[in-house]
């Protein structure tokens, strides 16, 4: 039994050596561009002078802002809106405003409804509403 696995097992590691050989395409052979150099040169230093020509694989591109931009004076009314309605949050510390709900119950309203759950439903048994 053992040697059959060890037979399977070599049959397999040999088998799967021919699956990473690849023939060797030397780049470039065999390649028609469509366009001139003088148009690639051309399109270049467009990319370069306009900031979207990327270098390195680690640079962002620069991302051209679609539409106008809204004036600083759009900018603090819309601040100022937002200030007003209470929707500006200065940091992530500060959380935002709640509207108080009135309370209907008391602590101690809330705790005599738990004891009489408690004892009407004893440990381990589960809600039929929830389920089996």
């Amino acid at each position: 039994m053992n040697a059959k696995h060890l037979i399977a097992a070599f049959a397999v590691l040999a088998s799967t050596g021919s699956v990473f050989a690849q023939e060797f395409v030397e780049p470039g052979v065999n390649f028609v561009s469509t366009r001139t150099r003088a148009e690639v040169l051309a399109e270049l230093k467009q990319a370069q002078a306009d900031g979207t020509h990327r270098v390195l694989d680690t640079e962002y591109p620069i991302i051209k802002q679609a539409g106008t931009p809204r004036t600083r004076a759009a900018v603090l009314a819309e601040l100022k809106q937002a200030q007003d309605d209470g929707s500006y949050y200065a940091n992530d510390i500060t959380y935002p405003i709640i509207p108080t709900v009135a309370v209907s119950r008391s602590r101690d309203e809330v705790r005599a409804e738990l004891d009489a759950y408690r004892k009407a439903h004893p440990f381990g048994q589960v809600d039929s509403r929830y389920g089996s």
